[in-house]
């Protein structure tokens, strides 16, 4: 399970705060188990792990196995949060070799657009296409350039290439039946099609080498632990610290990441974070930072600061004991690293942090897991979506309401229609 430290954030808040938030955790974790299936606000992707998604792993096996064959690069072009999951976990878990993939979708950057297509010239490739019953403009941009350039390479074969991730009977859907490309069924529960645990995140980690069905072993472990109604679930831990930081006026949550490889999936936290629980006032806004790098200016803002704190995300990830190299003449002026590793400069940095800060007042939460692989991979990605739930729950949000449009977009639609 995941470890949640919170000895760093009684400066700030007291126990009794902390217990004073069971009655509201208690409902909205009621709340978000207890819906009726098949009611209008069923939260399904709850029991992806073991009942919706475990039946698309065939599906999702088979496509990953067609897109090796008929090319070496995936295109993954898709709005929500499926997208960057995938590219967190295929990030964390080095796994960026086979078939190569490129995301996109992202920006109406017209230099982007044009080093996409330069990227695919000659190349060999396939296009995943995800959405909900709406496609962002920066996807449909970039998924008619794909989609020329494969009708461009490949002519009627085209659409042998070509996959595709939605609800059924979405505006997708019916693109995928009329033009014969392959799709895989995003799950219709209310949030199952933005999680890290759906088929639009599941494919990419899976033509990339990443195992779906040992990530959804691990989220389905993760379902059973984690459904303890009591201060001893971990995932309550953190939910409650953030909710009693938040009613102290705490409104500004660093997510901090020790390791490059864990920046992807630090970016996916903060928007998870963001899109569930951050609504009409209410909620912590998250801010993803990598740490050693971003610490001058993470000391500089938060000495003397009432309005933030820390949450720090510790993973081992594999990797050989390398020593630092000697430099007899210490140019650089640190010569007392000689005969230290960098895993050991790495912990005193972190544990000069955790003592600086603290000694600052400002709240640290310290989220430990183990050795990450695919099992711990679908654990995490569990923990950090219920506890984001919970969360947007316990401020009587729903943490899955995605039925209001955007107002810049809606406005961005007006203009170019003229």
């Amino acid at each position: 399970m995941i470890d949640v430290e919170l000895s760093n954030i009684w400066g700030s808040v007291s126990l009794p705060d902390l217990l004073s938030g069971e009655k509201d955790l208690f409902d909205a974790h009621m709340q978000l188990r207890t819906n009726s299936p098949d009611g209008p606000d069923f939260l399904g992707w709850l029991n992806a792990p073991e009942g919706v998604m475990a039946r698309a792993v065939l599906a999702i096996g088979k496509a990953a196995e067609k897109i090796a064959e008929l090319g070496g690069t995936l295109v993954v072009v898709g709005s929500g949060d499926a997208p960057l999951a995938a590219q967190a976990a295929i990030r964390a878990l080095g796994k960026e070799g086979g078939v190569r993939l490129i995301f996109a979708g992202t920006s109406l950057s017209a230099s982007a657009y044009e080093q996409l297509c330069g990227q695919l010239e000659g190349q060999d490739f396939c296009l995943l296409l995800t959405a909900q019953n709406a496609v962002d403009m920066e996807c449909g941009v970039a998924s008619r350039a794909v989609r020329w350039l494969l009708d461009r390479r490949y002519g009627p074969e085209a659409r042998q290439h070509i996959f595709v991730c939605a609800p059924k009977n979405s505006l997708l859907h019916a693109m995928a039946q009329e033009e014969g490309y392959t799709f895989l069924a995003q799950p219709a529960q209310l949030g199952c099609a933005d999680s890290a645990l759906s088929p639009a995140a599941l494919l990419p980690m899976a033509a990339a080498g990443i195992e779906p069905l040992s990530v959804l072993e691990g989220a389905g472990q993760a379902y059973h632990d984690y459904d303890l109604r009591a201060f001893e679930n971990p995932v309550w831990m953190y939910a409650g610290a953030r909710h009693a930081l938040e009613l102290r006026a705490r409104r500004t949550e660093f997510l901090g990441v020790f390791d490059p490889a864990c920046m992807a999936l630090a970016r996916w936290w903060a928007r998870n974070t963001a899109r569930r629980s951050c609504r009409g006032g209410y909620g912590v806004l998250p801010v993803p930072a990598e740490l050693p790098g971003a610490l001058d200016a993470l000391d500089a803002m938060l000495d003397g600061s009432r309005s933030a704190f820390e949450t720090f995300l510790r993973i081992p990830l594999p990797a050989r004991k390398r020593n630092i190299e000697l430099d007899w003449k210490d140019y650089d002026d640190l010569g007392y690293l000689s005969g230290h590793s960098v895993g050991e400069a790495e912990s005193a940095m972190f544990d000069a942090l955790v003592q600086t800060h603290a000694s600052l007042d400002i709240p640290l939460i310290v989220l430990s897991a183990g050795q990450l692989d695919a099992p711990q991979l679908g654990e995490l990605f569990y923990f950090l979506e219920l506890t984001a739930a919970l969360c947007a729950a316990t401020d009587g949000l729903n943490p899955f309401d995605r039925k209001r449009t955007s107002p810049t977009r809606a406005q961005a639609a007006a203009l170019l229609r003229g």
